[in-house]
């Protein structure tokens, strides 16, 4: 049974406080930590939750030296001197948020439409990140923008295509024969996904990284194919070529869930490996092998992530990926 850090009396024996991750990342680890006399000495994955097996990542791991660090800003700072000089003097709350108030409010009485407001990323919860935060920049005037560059495009590729921004569950690439992990450090960045990815790769899955940087991850993998950046959907369509050159198809899943195939494969016979591999940097026979391994080995499974969205066309470059599974019924 676990307690409310904020009900622990201060000089309370060691008792560990269950909790979530509060960080913007998929893995939504559960937490264990350890508070004695009212201070954590201690944050762990729980080792009872399935998804995250007792591991966290170093930033969430390091959480106690972070909140105990000696130089950890506590009050705001206000720049004393020339940009970039470091030089910085405390001041009080009620003068920083006084400061910070008359200029937004010279702004929004000036040029309002100047105030581009960003969102979505890091810990902002509920209140900053999803409402509150909205009406305070409308109130200003401020310009109304989509407010994120995270993940609109590919979620707006994933919902035109899929019907909902759905993916595999993690626990099941586990299973996979072989996994495309195109567009993601997933060892720094998806840590609990690579676990279920080293458990395939231990029973025999191959694993391809596709990413223009040779990461941590790609260095792990089987093969690495190092496209050049936003070339993804080329590469996508050079690999539908192949399949619907060798009928490595699902006509039967074709048929009865998707729509708009003909015209799918239409654009897709535009795209043979040699003209992809001018595109992407990619040897024609490389990109033959892939479509290969993909169209024949079941099953196969694609894990994406954010950076391949993040450039021109980068939802169609999503969407494309997307429609792979389709082809050979690895929806299924």
């Amino acid at each position: 049974m676990s307690t409310p850090a904020a009900a622990l009396p201060a000089t309370s024996a060691p008792q560990q406080v269950r909790g979530a991750c509060p960080h913007d990342c998929p893995d939504t680890c559960a937490l264990l930590t350890t508070v004695e006399n009212g201070r954590a000495t201690r944050v762990q994955g729980n080792p009872a939750h399935p998804h995250t097996d007792g591991v966290l990542c170093a930033k969430v791991s390091k959480y106690t030296e972070r909140t105990y660090h000696p130089e950890r800003v506590l009050t705001p700072l206000k720049r004393s001197g020339p940009k970039g000089s470091g030089q910085f003097t405390p001041v009080s709350w009620d003068e920083a948020l006084t400061d910070i108030a008359a200029r937004l409010a010279d702004i929004a009485a000036r040029a309002p439409q100047a105030i581009l407001p960003y969102s979505y990323a890091g810990t902002m919860g509920l209140v900053q990140g999803e409402s509150m935060d909205r009406r305070f920049f409308h109130q200003l005037g401020a310009s109304q923008l989509d407010r994120t560059i995270c993940a609109s495009a590919g979620a707006e590729a994933l919902i035109h295509t899929l019907g909902s921004k759905v993916g595999m569950k993690v626990e099941f690439f586990a299973e996979a024969r072989l996994i495309l992990i195109w567009g993601s450090n997933s060892i720094g960045s998806n840590l609990h996904f690579w676990r279920y990815a080293q458990q395939a790769k231990r029973s025999g899955a191959r694993l391809v990284c596709i990413d223009p940087r040779r990461s941590e991850t790609a260095d792990k993998c089987h093969e690495h194919i190092a496209l050049r950046p936003g070339t993804d959907a080329a590469l996508a369509l050079a690999l539908m070529h192949e399949l619907i050159a060798h009928d490595w198809l699902d006509h039967d899943y074709i048929a009865r869930h998707t729509l708009g195939w003909e015209s799918l494969r239409e654009r897709a016979l535009q795209w043979p490996p040699e003209r992809a591999a001018e595109v992407c940097g990619v040897p024609a026979e490389q990109i033959r092998q892939l479509a290969r391994d993909y169209g024949t080995t079941q099953p196969a499974a694609i894990r994406l992530n954010y950076g391949m969205q993040r450039v021109h066309g980068g939802g169609n470059a999503v969407r494309a990926v997307a429609c792979l599974p389709a082809l050979t019924g690895a929806w299924r």
